[in-house]
């Protein structure tokens, strides 16, 4: 079933409004007829199933039959990646994938062995990276798109912390902590989690205690060292396991 997102307002008296381009995707592409079912979200975590009823020149109105809880959510968990900035293409592999496995929202960051220069790009690359997260959310079913913030810095990024339950760096100089050592040590199941990642260069040791003075985890991902496009969506996939009902 072809699924599409729309705005809460789009929803109303038990009709969906479809328009602009997955309105063209649905009649010039898809060729849809009257009475065929599609699936919709609103992006607050809601799922409607509904048939096309009237296509109009512009716009097309569906009639919803059902609505449920999106599956590609959960209440109890909400991660937010901090990702230091790649080079090339990686940051959309990053924000695909990481999409895919979960994360809510994804937040770039420059720091000290940040290679990447955007300058007048960032806010083009910003605008790209967020309709990544739109594609991805709609492949993978989620039932929000994540929001992909604008460029700031580590320090900035440290001060924002006090906002999350349970914040984890990973670092590959950490020898001794992994994720399932953290988890073991806490007392409440965290809703609001910050992970961090590295740019391709890692963090530098300074960089690391900056996050663990703001009340941060330095963890292990394993014996082996990932690179900065693995990284993220690995730590998601654990803490899935651990949280994910």
């Amino acid at each position: 079933m072809h699924r599409f997102f729309v705005s809460p307002g789009q929803i109303e008296d038990g009709l969906v409004t479809i328009e602009g381009e997955d309105f063209k995707h649905i009649t010039k592409v898809l060729r849809l007829r009257d009475d065929e079912a599609i699936e919709v979200c609103d992006g607050r975590g809601t799922d409607y199933i509904a048939c096309v009823e009237t296509v109009g020149k512009d716009s097309l109105k569906g009639r919803i039959l059902e609505s449920r809880p999106s599956r590609g959510e959960t209440d109890s968990l909400r991660v937010t990646l901090f990702q230091g900035v790649p080079k090339g293409q990686k940051m959309e592999s990053v924000i695909q994938k990481c999409v895919e496995a979960g994360a809510a929202s994804i937040v770039p960051f420059t720091s000290e062995r940040t290679v990447v220069k955007l300058g007048d790009k960032e806010e083009k690359k910003t605008r790209r990276w967020q309709r990544v997260a739109y594609e991805a959310a709609k492949q993978s079913k989620r039932g929000i798109i994540p929001h992909v913030a604008e460029v700031t810095t580590l320090s900035a990024v440290a001060d924002t912390l006090d906002n999350y339950d349970l914040v984890l760096i990973a670092y590959e100089g950490e020898e001794e902590s992994s994720l399932k050592d953290v988890i073991s040590c806490l007392e409440f199941d965290p809703e609001r989690i910050a992970v961090i990642i590295g740019p391709e260069g890692g963090f530098a040791p300074a960089e690391v205690a900056m996050i663990e003075e703001a009340g941060g985890y330095s963890v292990s991902l394993g014996r082996r060292i990932l690179r900065t496009e693995t990284a993220g969506v690995v730590l998601l996939a654990q803490l899935n396991f651990f949280y994910e009902d």
